[in-house]
């Protein structure tokens, strides 16, 4: 801080003790004067008089509302996970009474960044169960598209009424060691996380409300009517009370808290397959002993397991025939079905080349770089630099992180990519900024 201004003691245990040797979110050292908070930081901490032990009974207010709310994630492995004996009930979900701040520049870069992403990743997915104009001019690589496992020949045929095709769009996005945010990963499947944002917004408002008043972040319940009346807008034309439900693969999903509350706030019925049924060329929910038509599923389901019929025969997930209702127009599911295969890495690093053929536009919000070993380059690149990588094969949920493997087992995955490289992608593993966290920890990347 600079000379003459009062300093919290949790704020000088921080600069003194916690403060990490890379880029600092919370702290700045500028050209002249010791270190003082950046500017986006000042409301939040200020100079208050704060020590630690208010954090830590913040954070016990946090953590008691988040029991009381019934807040877990459970932890599975695979989509297709069935309930057993041995099966442990959900962790409780972490809340962190130290938000991350981000500034309303910031915000408004980031804002542009992820419409514009959207917007490319829309005109994709529209292009590659259309007419595919981007595999014939030769600005993606065939083997991208039809080797990855998010690629669905039956998808083919199925449109959802309205000027997009791409309805909810997340990102793993964070701050590098520069200052800059950059996009991790992008999750255009079944996106989770509203549910527990929604939360977690009410949850710090109601246990630190005079922080939070003075803060005033912008509020959150514009995005639920927003989402809420789309929702209604991309059911099918001859429609006239449209129904919304949301699937969900049921309790034991790993999310399955943040669908349940998505379902509450949007005030749509929360369904799983046994509740669902495809009759007489429309999906039906069964509801106290009647049926009741559906006009539009919010999906929580992984796509190859929505339907048993078409994709997976295996999968208790889905409904028998949604793929055709569908194809049919009968019905809307958001996402579409087959759009994971925007999820590709190997797609992932030419999101820029496509946004300029696409839409006209440079992007505006940096990714990490990444690399498909189906180019020579990026063959060449993933080789030499296995160590510092995530390395995806394109055509399963497989996923090796490079500074985790000994010598021998990154010459085996080198001994791997050689031998069938369009299989292969690699994003490269990022300097992330920190920031400070509550009594629960020192710092976050």
């Amino acid at each position: 801080m600079e000379q003459g201004e009062a300093m919290s003691p949790v704020l000088a245990a921080y600069l003194e003790e916690m403060r990490p040797d890379g880029h600092d979110d919370l702290v700045e050292e500028p050209a002249e004067g010791g270190p003082r908070l950046r500017e986006r930081w000042t409301t939040l901490v200020g100079t208050e008089s704060v020590v630690a032990s208010d954090l830590a009974a913040a954070q016990l207010r946090v953590g008691r509302l988040v029991d009381d709310s019934g807040i877990t994630y459970n932890d599975t492995a695979e989509p297709s996970f069935e309930p057993s004996s041995s099966t442990q009930s959900g962790a409780r979900w972490e809340l962190d009474v130290v938000p991350t701040v981000v500034s309303a520049p910031d915000w408004d870069r980031l804002e542009a960044g992820m419409l514009q992403r959207s917007r490319i990743l829309d005109a994709v997915l529209t292009d590659l169960y259309g007419e595919r104009t981007l595999i014939r001019r030769g600005l993606l690589p065939p083997e991208i598209v039809f080797r990855h496992r998010g690629y669905l020949r039956a998808a083919h045929g199925i449109t959802i009424p309205g000027p997009h095709q791409l309805f909810f769009h997340a990102a793993d996005v964070a701050r590098c060691t520069d200052g800059e945010f950059r996009v991790l990963s992008d999750r255009t499947q079944a996106p989770s996380g509203a549910g527990y944002a929604l939360a977690g917004r009410s949850i710090l408002a109601r246990a630190v409300p005079g922080v939070f008043g003075r803060v005033a972040p912008r509020p959150a319940g514009t995005y639920v009517g927003a989402m809420r009346v789309a929702l209604v807008e991309v059911a099918p034309a001859a429609a006239e009370n449209p129904l919304v439900v949301v699937l969900s693969p049921g309790v034991w999903s790993e999310t399955a808290f943040d669908q349940a509350h998505l379902a509450s706030v949007l005030g749509f019925p929360l369904v799983e397959s046994a509740d669902l049924v495809v009759r007489d060329g429309a999906l039906w929910m069964r509801s106290l002993g009647t049926l009741r038509r559906v006009d539009v599923v919010v999906r929580r389901v992984d796509d190859d397991y929505v339907d048993p019929l078409d994709l997976r025969p295996e999968s208790r997930l889905g409904v028998v025939g949604l793929l055709e209702v569908a194809r049919r127009g009968a019905v809307t599911v958001v996402n579409t079905i087959g759009s994971g295969v925007l999820e590709n890495a190997a797609l992932f690093g030419r999101l820029p080349e496509l946004g300029r053929a696409l839409l006209g536009e440079e992007p505006l919000l940096d990714s990490v770089p990444a690399f498909w070993a189906g180019d020579p380059q990026g063959l060449s690149h993933m080789i030499s630099r296995i160590g510092s990588l995530v390395v995806y094969a394109i055509g399963s949920h497989e996923s090796v992180v490079g500074p985790a493997l000994s010598m021998r087992e990154r010459d085996e995955l080198v001994r791997r990519i050689g031998a069938d490289p369009t299989g292969w992608a690699a994003r490269a593993i990022p300097d992330l900024a920190t920031s400070p966290v509550g009594p629960v920890g020192h710092r976050r990347h």
